[in-house]
């Protein structure tokens, strides 16, 4: 369900192996609080002597074997940036085949100084070199230029669908286990027909909510002209949660933070509110008489939302009865509320992370993440789905967050308020509801 997104590149032939290029901008990286490491090219990456002594004087500020060929340099700092768009003062070496360069961005809007050096770039160099407008450690502007050629489509074991398909399936048991057939007990396992078909209308509900989530994050991107891979939905079998969400990659950079933004918001956009629809649908439908699953009242305050709501359409069975009769709708509605919720929480490659990160740029997002990690941390020793997102979080989407083309403009005002809503949407469902809706031992 969230939109994890990987973009795989490789160095030089000369290596043999990939690596991320989001791991030539790790934490360490000029947004996240450090200078670029000065890397000092190996005598393989270092152009022959000819060439060398060849190569123009450079300031005291700027390392003399810099990785890419001298006269490429020469034609980046000369002719590709100007006095109009970005005024060049020293060149390093950027992680391991890059260079950075630091200097002033002329006039107020980073988006058309990047037009003006990218048009420039491809006219003198061709496709050859991507350009990357980012922020240092102090946000002074610098831009990084990389051999094109080191960023490529990941090469899966298994191809793409496959994949995909052995994903889903393994949702789709954990799914139907958190629906009553207990797949991940073998002892309880009971695979009629009964149990099945009773089993369906919860765990249809609930995919078709996964869908929502992810039609979100597609409508926004194809939006924007942007590419994903397929979905991977990530099995969970947590109490209510029979997945975490998916694993979607972009294809490629983005040009910005405001794509980011808006690619990362719509999904847990669409998949929020398919997720309430169905829960005040199955609500009304509960109230109404017309149930099948049995739940204790003490469940509702698990969340403040849906403690508010349980009080509000059930409020009498609730205070009354010691378990309830819900709708699959809502327990499908209030599980898909979750998994929104767990991947709004902004941290990492999460689609909260990305939301902050569009919003207020790489190093605040970092920092956010930071201190959000330790909170789940903290969570996690009190409650198992904390821990296991932690740790999920951890290995798999820590990150960085892949940079964008241009990372210096702001998104437009219009999307700030729809990504700072989403941001509260994990203390909305997720913190518990302060008062009690069961009812009392001493009535029984």
């Amino acid at each position: 369900m969230c939109c994890w997104h990987t973009t795989t590149t490789k160095r030089s032939a000369r290596h043999g192996h990939q690596q991320t290029l989001a791991a030539r901008w790790p934490s360490q990286s000029p947004h996240l609080g450090r200078q670029p490491k000065l890397l000092r090219a190996t005598e393989d990456d270092r152009p022959p002597a000819e060439e060398r002594s060849e190569q123009p004087e450079a300031s005291t500020s700027e390392p003399v074997n810099l990785q890419l060929p001298p006269a490429v340099v020469s034609r980046l700092r000369d002719t590709v940036f100007g006095i109009d768009s970005f005024f060049v003062t020293s060149v390093e070496n950027y992680q391991a085949n890059g260079v950075l360069f630091k200097g002033n961005l002329r006039g107020k809007d980073p988006a058309k100084a990047y037009s003006i050096i990218a048009r420039r770039l491809k006219e003198q160099l061709g496709s050859d070199y991507s350009l990357f407008l980012l922020e240092d450690q102090e946000s002074k502007p610098v831009a990084v230029v990389i051999p094109t050629s080191a960023v490529e489509e990941p090469v899966a074991a298994l191809p793409e669908g496959l994949l995909a398909v052995l994903f889903a399936l393994a949702a789709t048991l954990t799914t139907l286990n958190a629906n009553g057939v207990s797949f991940l007990q073998p002892d309880q396992l009971d695979l009629s027909t009964a149990s099945l078909l009773a089993a369906a209308p919860g765990t249809a509900a609930f995919f078709l909510l996964l869908v929502a989530h992810e039609v979100g994050h597609r409508y926004a991107a194809q939006k924007r002209g942007v590419q994903l891979s397929l979905p991977f939905f990530i099995p969970a079998g947590l109490g209510l949660l029979g997945s975490f969400g998916a694993i979607t990659r972009f294809k490629g950079t983005l040009p910005n933070r405001e794509v980011l933004l808006e690619v990362a918001a719509y999904g847990p956009l669409f998949g929020a509110a398919a997720s309430a629809l169905c829960v005040v649908v199955g609500l009304a439908l509960s109230s109404a008489g017309i149930g099948g699953v049995p739940v204790e009242p003490q469940a509702f305050q698990d969340s403040f939302v849906l403690g508010l709501l349980g009080e509000a359409f059930l409020g009498g069975k609730l205070a009354t009865q010691q378990t309830v009769s819900l709708s699959p709708l809502l327990l499908a509605g209030w599980a898909g509320l979750i998994a929104n919720a767990l991947n709004a929480i902004p941290v990492g490659e999460l689609d909260g992370g990305r939301i902050a990160h569009g919003l207020w740029g790489r190093r605040a997002a970092g920092r956010i993440s930071t201190v959000t990690l330790l909170l789940l941390g903290i969570c996690g020793v009190f409650d198992t789905v904390a821990l296991y997102w932690l740790l999920l979080v951890l290995f798999l989407q820590r990150g960085p967050i892949v940079p964008q083309q241009e990372e210096l403009s702001p998104p437009a005002e219009g999307l700030k308020p729809l990504g700072i809503a989403l941001l509260f949407l994990p203390l909305l469902i997720l913190l518990p509801f302060p008062f009690s809706v069961a009812p009392s031992f001493d009535q029984f």
